[in-house]
């Protein structure tokens, strides 16, 4: 049972209580509706809270082993720079990519997967009201972009990240019917709002093992935060590693 559905029954509950003892009936049922309201919000908003579904937002290990992801690429001009970076620290990380960006750059995505990295679906227009899409639209996203990756690389995806982080019931319906798997984060790096110093200085106070790391590869601040983060990494012997290796699960459908 979803904490979603939990919150239902428990409405349902209270609402049965106050129409059976009376009282100011109207005030507690509007009370009741702004508690709920705001729950549903916080729940949609933050994916960690795994409100509606089961996200990979932070694994349980006792090595110090990180997952560093990017969001909305592959990006011509700092996708190569950010690979190069990785390649000179044996870094393995995921990349969540946007289908319509897939379009115009398939050789990147083959760059990335030879590269031994892992690609992720994000969904194809990464449209800020993808949340609020019907599921037919949602599952239509989700199936182009996942034809995208498996005609460039030969790979169908399981692991699909919710553009924003935005969960809903029908992102979780079209989960089930797609059978991806979600992925979230343990810690946001708000690279995309964020000067880069505070960036940097933010990751190396929080991170912890088992963090899901948040940044995104088609913002030019990608390459220097990597050039301070991925060194500093390998002087407090973290190892980044893909998803599956750091939650011990199939990234791709087996054939």
């Amino acid at each position: 049972m979803s904490k979603f559905q939990l919150l239902n029954i428990v409405s349902v509950l209270t609402l049965l209580v106050i129409l059976t003892v009376g009282g100011e009936v109207v005030v507690s049922m509007m009370l009741l509706a702004v508690v709920y309201l705001l729950f549903i919000t916080i729940g949609s908003v933050f994916i960690r809270l795994n409100f509606y579904f089961k996200s990979l937002n932070r694994a349980q290990t006792n090595q110090k082993e990180i997952a560093i992801t990017f969001d909305d690429g592959p990006d011509l001009e700092t996708t190569p720079q950010v690979l190069a970076l990785l390649e000179k620290y044996k870094a393995k990380v995921t990349f969540f990519c946007i289908g319509n960006q897939i379009e115009k750059e398939p050789e990147l995505l083959r760059m990335i997967d030879k590269a031994g990295h892992l690609i992720g679906n994000h969904s194809f227009s990464h449209a800020h009201f993808f949340s609020l899409s019907s599921l037919k639209s949602m599952m239509e996203e989700l199936e182009k972009t996942n034809r995208l990756i498996e005609q460039s690389i030969g790979k169908k995806p399981k692991l699909f990240r919710p553009p924003f982080g935005v969960t809903n019931p029908t992102i979780a319906n079209a989960l089930i019917k797609t059978g991806m798997i979600s992925a979230g984060w343990s810690l946001r790096s708000l690279d995309t709002v964020k000067h880069s110093d505070h960036v940097i200085k933010k990751l190396k106070r929080k991170l912890k093992a088992g963090d899901v790391v948040l940044l995104h590869d088609n913002r030019k601040n990608a390459v220097k935060i990597l050039e301070s983060f991925l060194p500093w990494l390998e002087e407090n012997h973290f190892e980044a590693v893909g998803l599956d290796e750091l939650f011990k699960i199939e990234a791709y459908e087996k054939i």
